[in-house]
């Protein structure tokens, strides 16, 4: 088996983890409130900009990390096809949260989550740069 078929199941597999997390009651908007809230003994507008900023955060770190394992699924054009693969993820994820009891789907968090797909690519693209230069020295 290749390499980039592990790399696809892998995608795959975070894909479906992020479907069955998304679907989960506990992963609720009011609930991360909740435990921000009693954790950190937040009042009440202190805690919500909290959940705000921890909640967009984990979009953008958990498609980053999904945009870096389809990265390594193809061999021609991989950034574009990984950003692309992401984004439409997202979207569908979006979609789906839209049909769940107390979640919503927005747009705003299609853009997120592909800003971290990118952003996730970027600082790859940057440290392979720095990897081949200093490899290039050494010769």
């Amino acid at each position: 088996m290749k390499k980039r078929h592990i790399w696809l199941a892998a995608a795959l597999l975070y894909c479906a983890a992020i479907f069955v997390t998304t679907a989960s009651p506990s992963s609720t908007g009011g609930n991360t409130l909740m435990l921000l809230k009693d954790f950190f003994h937040l009042s009440e507008s202190q805690a919500e900009v909290a959940n705000l900023v921890f909640r967009k955060l984990v979009h953008l770190s958990a498609f980053g990390v999904l945009a870096l394992l389809f990265y390594n699924c193809f061999e021609k054009r991989r950034f574009l096809y990984a950003w692309l693969c992401t984004t439409i993820y997202a979207a569908t994820d979006e979609i789906h949260q839209a049909f769940i009891p107390d979640r919503t789907g927005t747009i705003i968090d299609v853009g997120i989550d592909s800003i971290g797909a990118l952003l996730a690519l970027l600082i790859l693209k940057i440290l392979l740069s720095w990897n081949s230069r200093i490899r290039y020295r050494k010769m």
